[in-house]
């Protein structure tokens, strides 16, 4: 660090009070993952039954006269996957009839109705279903094992939130009290959080702060560099530009902004 900054660094343990994300983090958490698990319990309800049915009559299924489509019908979601919901009645042997509500889902460019044909196990009648669903079936199984491999991920991505801001706030708490030394460094931002990277290169440190709008101390406007503290086998932690995510004191603070100013006047810092 240059040596204006260096010389104006307080030399004393600090201790670091930035708002760092907490609360929300959990809630993501909260709210994702039973809507995660639910809906994957829901479609799974809805899915499997009919899947487990059709595997069992696929191989043997003919055409069902008696039986007839009472409604259906096919929607498209996001152009490539195809949800048809049909009901089907079927007569019963001592008279009187069985309605069948069955669900299809496969992917399939493409979408809107089309004729259907009753299929089925004369035998097993209650099991009937239509020639659509059991020519995709294979399709089916395919679309029913990557949803649910989609909502495993969601599930392990919503909690990657709370155990990581659990992680920086561990390593903040572990560099407060620490006397810690300054460092110049450079930003990226995605959303609330700071990715900050050594003058080097190297592995960014990430930082998720529950203020929008706070802004980092920057130390060479022209060269887009910031200020960050560091300690023996810590990562660099940015200084926000009110220097109030470390405990300085007033005169701390005064002395800082005075070096950065100095800096700027002169040379770039360098390390």
């Amino acid at each position: 660090m240059s040596d204006p900054i260096a010389r104006a660094f307080p030399t004393r343990p600090l201790t670091i009070k930035a708002p760092l994300v907490r609360w929300r983090a959990w809630l993501v958490a909260l709210v994702g993952i039973p809507l995660f698990v639910g809906g994957g319990l829901v479609a799974s309800y809805e899915i499997l039954p009919v899947l487990i049915s059709d595997r069992e009559i696929r191989e043997i299924a003919v055409p069902l006269p008696k039986v007839r489509v009472e409604n259906g019908h096919c929607r498209s979601r996001l152009m490539l996957l195809q949800s048809c919901d049909v009901t089907l009645v079927v007569p019963q042997v001592g008279g009187g009839t069985l309605s069948r509500k069955v669900g299809y889902l496969f992917l399939q460019p493409g979408g809107g109705d089309r004729q259907v044909t009753p299929m089925g196990d004369p035998a097993r009648p209650e099991l009937a279903s239509i020639d659509l669903g059991l020519e995709r079936w294979v399709n089916r199984v395919i679309t029913y094992v990557c949803m649910m491999a989609l909502l495993v991920v969601m599930v392990i991505g919503t909690l990657i939130v709370p155990i990581s801001a659990h992680g920086r706030r561990k390593v903040a708490a572990a560099m407060s009290g620490r006397v810690l030394h300054p460092e110049p460094a450079r930003i990226a931002y995605a959303q609330r959080v700071w990715h900050v990277t050594p003058m080097a290169g190297g592995l960014a440190s990430k930082w998720e702060f529950s203020r929008r709008k706070a802004a980092p101390f920057v130390v060479d406007p022209r060269g887009g560099i910031i200020l960050a503290v560091t300690a023996p086998g810590a990562p660099l932690f940015p200084l926000d530009e009110d220097l109030t995510w470390i405990d300085f004191t007033e005169q701390e603070r005064a002395a800082l902004r005075a070096a950065r100013d100095e800096v700027i006047r002169g040379a770039p810092p360098q390390r």
